[in-house]
């Protein structure tokens, strides 16, 4: 299997072959522009040089614990303004995908505070719950999650309160209703914190109801297959060949850009190591090159352009 190519390896006309094969980015935000503690040195410089060389710069995110403004405020702090439609989100993609279907029913939502707000917001009714631990009693548990709700769709995503009554309410409701919705935001089975220090995803939660209904669940975090259309469509990108997706994760980003059929850079600053890039063993992961970060943008620029 070929390996991608590191972007400060290439020559001086490779440098500039490759800058010219793209006129739109879409960046993948932690692990890529910040950590969750700090800001990725030179993530500044490289947005400055995407935008002001004439790229579209996007952003896309599976991380919704966080809200959109939130986002456009850290970008802001990084000289970059955006508006929020540049910026790919799983609970606005949600209410974009609910939207298309003309879905008018009650949703049973796992997610954060946050999460939730967007769905509300939105105009769309939910139940949650319980957040209280309840007695050990399979009397109680029944009458709590079996509770004849007309649920029509039940949405996943991180909870950092999670339990077993939700898993088990959010299964009867699937169980009981055919039709109900199984959607997923973030599919992530793992999620990267800081070196050392990873955590269980939402998508072991979604795997786990999926297997128990026998249904799928439609995704709408990278690399959902749903999430596709919208992607291309919020972002108006005409040509994907001609879009490059910056990720630090192979199984979200690269596999997602493969699915969309963009080209594919992952970066060595968040969630993946070089050794896990050159053991993977699937096509869809595989980067078509690699960074130790963006701040290496500059130099690749540097060089590119240094006769100019």
């Amino acid at each position: 299997m070929s390996r991608g190519r590191h972007i400060l390896e290439l020559s001086e006309e490779e440098s500039r072959q490759f800058l010219g094969s793209f006129d739109a980015v879409v960046l993948d935000c932690d692990g890529v522009l910040w950590s969750v503690y700090d800001s990725i040195e030179g993530a500044d410089a490289a947005l400055k040089l995407l935008r002001g060389s004439g790229k579209t710069v996007k952003f896309i995110t599976n991380n919704s614990v966080r809200p959109i403004v939130s986002y456009r405020q850290q970008l802001q702090a990084l000289g970059f303004a955006v508006q929020e439609a540049d910026i790919i989100h799983p609970a606005a993609s949600i209410v974009r995908y609910l939207r298309a279907r003309a879905f008018d029913g009650l949703i049973y939502c796992l997610g954060t505070d946050n999460f939730k707000g967007v769905l509300q917001q939105a105009g769309f009714q939910l139940l949650d719950g319980p957040a209280q631990p309840l007695p050990e009693s399979f009397h109680q548990i029944i009458a709590t999650v079996d509770d004849r709700a007309p649920v029509r769709a039940v949405v996943v995503d991180v909870d950092f309160n999670a339990n077993y009554p939700k898993l088990m309410r959010a299964e009867m409701y699937l169980k009981r209703h055919p039709d109900c919705l199984l959607i997923a935001g973030a599919p992530d089975r793992k999620i990267h914190v800081k070196p050392g220090c990873d955590m269980i995803g939402p998508g072991a939660f979604v795997e786990l109801l999926e297997k128990a209904v026998g249904k799928r669940a439609i995704v709408l975090g990278k690399p959902g297959y749903h999430l596709r259309s919208i992607v291309r469509d919020q972002c108006e990108l005409g040509q994907p060949a001609r879009t490059l997706l910056i990720g630090d994760m192979l199984e979200q980003d690269m596999a997602f850009a493969s699915l969309c059929g963009f080209q594919k850079l992952l970066v060595l600053s968040g969630g993946t190591s070089k050794e896990q890039m050159l053991r993977t063993e699937s096509p869809l992961q595989e980067a078509d090159y690699y960074a130790d970060s963006l701040k290496d943008f500059v130099q690749l620029y540097a060089k590119a352009y240094s006769r100019k």
